[in-house]
């Protein structure tokens, strides 16, 4: 068998054993006898007693005997090592799904992010999941229809699945009580009434990204074109006051057109806010209200005379060579505009500092005009047009509210998230005006959605200009002395029409389109159009909406 060579082997030598024996036993007898012949001696409490000599002869005691001092008590020995300090808990993740192209530097970002975070005492660590615009659609399916887990989405009623699909399936958290008790900052900065857009069924189910909220459309031209053929945008109150000016143009520019038309959804005369409508099914599925009606009566905005006037002026604006015959790419609009082709554009959101983001996103060296004619009104779509909510299928909707909070109310997460790393991806121009540039590293990091990721008041300004004509504060303005649609809040459940509204959406692709567009002679297809969509169930789909906005007005009273 195997001994430790650390223990004595006392059965090798036995008569060492029994002489130690002998020993002990001899110096403990002398021990006894000394201490019984000896007189006590007062103990010196701080010191250990030394053993006594064995020749040592006793010494007698000089001073009368004094109470003995009591042992000091010994401290207990620890039996095992201090326990370590509890380690930190790890960083809560929680992702975040949106829809922008693929940043090479992203996972640089996403690091900063987290870096931020951490530096803030927030326990928390972003994981950023962008989808490509061409597959956001189905991979927010398919994410949703196989119960993925996921955190913070982006939502919009204008691209499927839409806010209210969503919501409908289940795929939501309503946030009602995560708001009150993680996002107080984001409560108190958001208005009030920006909570009726993403309620539905009285709960709130998104967090609107604050920017414009009204679409009052108009039109822009270049300055120098107006200057030349005397356009006052002041004196404009409506479309047909433009005609002289855009006469003038057609004549002496021959190689100019006044106004571009580009493809997809039109943007023409027809813009239903600038009549006064409020879309409250979508933007070509048109059963609208007026936005003042207190009736909310729903009617078919293309059986309005506001749509036959708006295409008949169309008509004869393509007609006398004001528009373009063939629509422009919208890829291809900027060079187009740059190589002076065209003078100007019509129905388009006319927004504080919109005249100087025209001019840098068309690369044009000219700065430009514009004006409303429309009465801006808050309309559902318009103000939950950007949002952002927590999936049902979160496992840390406390962290995800969180996130939230400080991406709507703390400007450096903000634009961190929204622009990048300072002196990378952007360098201040201007940081006492909050003016931004780009950084050395920009093309690796520049999603251009800042209005998808938070609160646009909190954005740096990229043009010294907007800056200058205090863009957030004007647009701030605007929301607040606006009017609010008498729908505001309404949300469309297209679920017990959906054949009917996809039959009606290719209706108006197909005959609708070019109609607004000035292409088609409404004397002949306008009539064809409606009959058309009277047959693929558009007054199903009114009668649909007047249902469910009735339901929800008794719920409002």
């Amino acid at each position: 068998m195997y001994q430790s060579t650390n223990l004595p082997n006392t059965r090798r030598n036995p008569m060492n054993r029994h002489s130690l024996l002998k020993l002990i036993s001899a110096v403990l007898l002398l021990s006894m006898l000394l201490a019984a012949c000896a007189p006590a001696a007062t103990p010196a409490p701080a010191a250990p007693a030394a053993a006594p000599k064995a020749t040592e002869a006793p010494k007698p005691a000089e001073a009368p005997k004094a109470t003995e001092a009591p042992k000091a008590t010994e401290a207990p020995k620890p039996t095992t090592a201090p326990a370590a300090a509890p380690k930190a808990a790890a960083p809560v993740e929680v992702k975040y799904s949106m829809m922008f192209a693929a940043q090479k530097d992203i996972k640089v970002v996403e690091e900063a992010l987290n870096a931020a975070l951490t530096k803030k005492g927030v326990n928390i660590a972003v994981r950023l999941v962008p989808f490509e615009d061409a597959a956001f659609t189905e991979k927010m399916n398919l994410m949703m229809a196989a119960g993925e887990a996921c955190d913070i989405v982006w939502v919009a009623p204008w691209i499927a699945p839409t806010f209210s699909q969503l919501v409908i399936n289940g795929s939501l958290l309503p946030l009602d009580d995560l708001l009150q008790k993680n996002a107080a900052a984001l409560l108190k900065d958001m208005p009030p009434a920006a909570w009726d857009v993403t309620k539905i069924s009285g709960k709130i189910y998104a967090v609107p990204n604050q920017q414009i909220w009204v679409k009052p459309f108009g039109f822009w031209f270049r300055k120098d074109i107006a200057d030349k053929y005397g356009l006052d945008p002041a004196k404009i109150a409506k479309y047909e006051d433009l005609e002289p000016f855009l006469a003038a143009v057609k004549k002496g520019e021959p190689n100019m057109l006044p106004i571009m038309l580009r493809d997809g959804t039109p943007a023409s005369i027809w813009m239903v806010e600038t009549f006064g409508f409020d879309p409250v099914v979508t933007q070509d599925v048109q059963a609208v209200v007026r936005y003042d009606d207190k009736a909310l009566k729903v009617i078919n905005g293309y059986e309005t005379p506001e749509f036959k006037s708006a295409v008949e002026l169309a008509r004869k604006w393509n007609q006398a060579g004001y528009f373009n015959k063939d629509l422009v790419a919208r890829a291809e609009a900027p060079a187009a505009y740059k190589a002076g082709k065209f003078a100007g554009g019509i129905g388009g959101v006319v927004k504080p500092g919109g005249d100087s983001e025209i001019q840098k996103n068309n690369g044009l060296t000219v700065p430009v005009v514009q004006k409303s004619v429309t009465v801006p009104f808050m309309t559902t779509g318009a103000a939950s047009a950007t949002s952002t909510a927590i999936c049902k299928s979160s496992k840390n909707p406390d962290a995800a509210m969180q996130l939230l909070n400080l991406f709507n109310t703390d400007a450096d997460l903000y634009n961190l998230l929204a622009k990048g790393i300072e002196g990378k991806h952007w360098v201040w121009a201007d940081k006492d005006k909050k003016v931004v540039g780009p950084g050395p590293d920009n093309a690796n990091y520049k999603p251009g959605r800042d209005w998808m990721l938070g609160s646009i008041f909190n954005a740096y300004y990229v043009d010294a200009d907007q800056a200058a004509g205090d863009m957030i504060g004007a647009t701030k303005k605007l929301n607040a002395s606006s009017a609010a649609s008498v729908a505001l809040g309404f949300a469309f459940d297209p679920t017990p029409v959906k054949t009917e509204m996809a039959n009606v959406t290719n209706v108006v692709k197909e005959l609708g389109y070019p109609l607004i567009n000035g292409m088609a002679d409404p004397a002949t297809v306008l009539p064809e159009f409606q009959k058309k969509l009277k047959d693929a169930g558009m007054d199903k789909i009114v009668a649909e909406a007047q249902k469910q906005i009735d339901a929800w007005k008794a719920t409002k009273k």
